[in-house]
């Protein structure tokens, strides 16, 4: 009884219900402004450099007593290349106070803002989103891998490969200013894309957000020990930076270097690279990849550059390992690199990974 009492009654509601959904209620609409639209056209333009595309560094470093120096512009590849004349510009009033600090000439229309725990100062470019940053850190003993250093840092920044010291002529412009020598790199890239930090928040900070913890994403493999061969006649060489091992061999006045190495990059830019060290032009990407000899490092296959040019020879093996390779580098006089070959070999095929 009490199951038929509620079917009547919903029966007798039925009705009231239909008839309430004929009513069409009225649907107002509204232009509201975009949050795009709200902000101003530097802001957005500082977004626009938060994501993920190309972008340009202009960066110099300026060595004073124990400490580097350091300028950069980045920013989108046009407008860092029209404002690179007002910052060389800048660089060319550069001086040194007693007290060690930096002091300089800013361009027509340019402001400076007082630094923070993070920079020396910030040189805000009139009409335009760009800022140049000045920095600082130590120089370090050996001058030339600080240098080194720093421009992979920023060539890190732009998803670049690393170069080497050997490459830093051909891949780096030497400016003198008075007493000072002044590095300038000029390189294009694709910047990765960053968080924005809300507004107000101040630097290095983060806010705390309460969710649920992240998922553990697999791990990824580590570049493992590399163990090798080295064959009697060579000698062990000071390692330079990012060289794993260095070796080298001599015969009368006669010498050639062999490195070891890991490093990023794809084949052709790493190529070019090496061609730029022997004072060569870079060649088209058909040609590099013809020019590649196979050669086999245990179950791997490594691909092999011959080089030469003014009496100079370069070895250049190139190893497949996980997101980078494995680099194995004969370099010197060109009759002691063609005796040396078949030892260089059997070096590279004696890797175990």
């Amino acid at each position: 009884m009490p199951y038929r009492r509620l079917i009547s009654a919903g029966l007798l509601l039925l009705p009231a219900m239909l008839a309430g959904c004929d009513k069409h209620e009225e649907i107002s609409t509204y232009t509201v402004a975009s949050h795009e639209s709200l902000q101003t056209p530097e802001y957005l333009a500082l977004v626009a450099q938060r994501k993920a595309g190309p972008a340009r560094m202009l960066a110099a470093i300026v060595p004073n007593g124990p400490a580097l120096w350091f300028f950069k512009l980045q920013g989108p590849p046009e407008l860092v290349a029209d404002r690179e004349p007002e910052f060389r510009e800048l660089l060319k009033s550069i001086q040194f106070k007693k007290d060690g600090t930096p002091k300089w000439t800013l361009p027509a229309k340019w402001k400076e803002q007082p630094g923070n725990e993070m920079r020396f100062a910030t040189l805000v470019l009139p009409d335009s989103p760009l800022e140049v940053t000045v920095t600082t850190l130590p120089a370090g003993a050996d001058l030339t891998e600080a240098i080194l250093a720093n421009i992979n840092r920023w060539r890190n920044q732009l998803d670049l490969p690393f170069i080497e010291a050997d490459d830093l002529p051909s891949r780096t412009e030497t400016m003198q200013q008075g007493e000072l020598t002044i590095t300038l790199i000029n390189i294009v890239g694709k910047i990765r894309p960053k968080a924005a930090m809300p507004a107000g928040m101040p630097p290095m900070a983060a806010p705390v957000i309460n969710k649920a913890p992240p998922v553990a994403e697999a791990a990824k493999e580590e570049p493992g020990e590399i163990k090798f061969e080295k064959p009697k006649e060579w000698r062990d060489a000071p390692p330079k930076m990012f060289t794993l091992a260095a070796f080298e061999a001599a015969e009368g006045k006669q010498k050639v270097t062999i490195t070891l190495s890991r490093a990023g990059g794809s084949k052709v830019a790493n190529v070019n690279r090496w061609r730029g060290q022997l004072g060569l032009k870079p060649m088209p990407d058909d040609e590099v990849l013809k020019s590649l000899e196979k050669i086999s490092v245990g179950a791997r296959t490594g691909e092999l550059v011959t080089l030469e040019n003014d009496g100079q020879t370069m070895l250049g093996l190139m190893i497949p390992d996980g997101d980078q390779s494995v680099f194995v580098k004969l370099m010197g006089d060109a009759e002691l690199a063609k005796k040396e070959r078949a030892r260089f070999e059997a070096f590279a095929k004696s890797l175990k990974f």
